[in-house]
């Protein structure tokens, strides 16, 4: 698969800042469409350290039938706590974000008016090591999504994403990312677990549009 997104922060005072990203997905490189992508937040700082951010998502997913490509849709509000930690100028973050998912659902391969809703949690861990002086970054990290309102059902597991790369700093307020990412996910109506090999390519973008007022 290949993932292609831009990711953005504005920062408009101490505590408060906006963030979100768009994201394009293909299978099989750029034979097939698996996915696009919205997603928006406000985030809240408690600390340096720790920040509170609710925001929604809105998805488009291909299903391919044997006479048609159908996109489904799903929407998607979600709520995240993610605390930030440097130790030696080596970065780590962790984050724990909830969602509750509305997915567009496909009956007789035709796209229905009907919605299945499923609640998931997910929690990343990510490590950022600079590598000497240069420009660049490693990045490592993984993250498991699970739902548990199934907690005693085959689909409590929905994936695993294992990710390693690198993050180059163009300036102080632009990045790039390459990573490879390796997916487990299962699907419960095939009773099959995928195993996908993912090249993501990510801009990131910083943005400060508030100024510390001089005493």
């Amino acid at each position: 698969m290949l993932w292609a997104g831009y990711y953005h922060s504005t920062k408009l005072n101490e505590k408060w800042a906006l963030s979100g990203d768009a994201q394009i997905r293909t299978s099989q490189w750029t034979n097939k469409w698996s996915q696009f992508l919205f997603r928006y937040g406000a985030n809240y700082s408690l600390k340096n350290r720790v920040t509170l951010t609710v925001g929604f998502a809105y998805f488009k997913s291909a299903e391919y039938t044997t006479s048609a490509l159908l996109w489904k849709s799903e929407f998607r509000p979600w709520q995240e706590i993610a605390w930030k930690n440097n130790f030696h100028k080596i970065n780590f973050t962790q984050r724990l974000r909830t969602e509750e998912r509305f997915m567009q659902t496909v009956a007789d391969e035709k796209l229905s008016g009907n919605y299945q809703f499923m609640f998931r949690t997910r929690y990343k861990f990510e490590v950022q090591i600079p590598l000497g002086k240069t420009k660049f970054d490693a990045i490592a990290g993984n993250e498991i999504m699970v739902n548990p309102g199934y907690m005693n059902s085959s689909i409590f597991f929905d994936q695993n994403r294992s990710s390693a790369g690198f993050n180059f700093h163009a300036n102080q307020k632009s990045n790039f990312q390459l990573q490879y990412v390796k997916i487990y996910q299962w699907h419960s109506k095939a009773a099959t677990m995928d195993n996908q090999d993912v090249l993501r390519i990510n801009f990131v973008q910083q943005v400060n549009a508030f100024k510390k007022r001089k005493t």
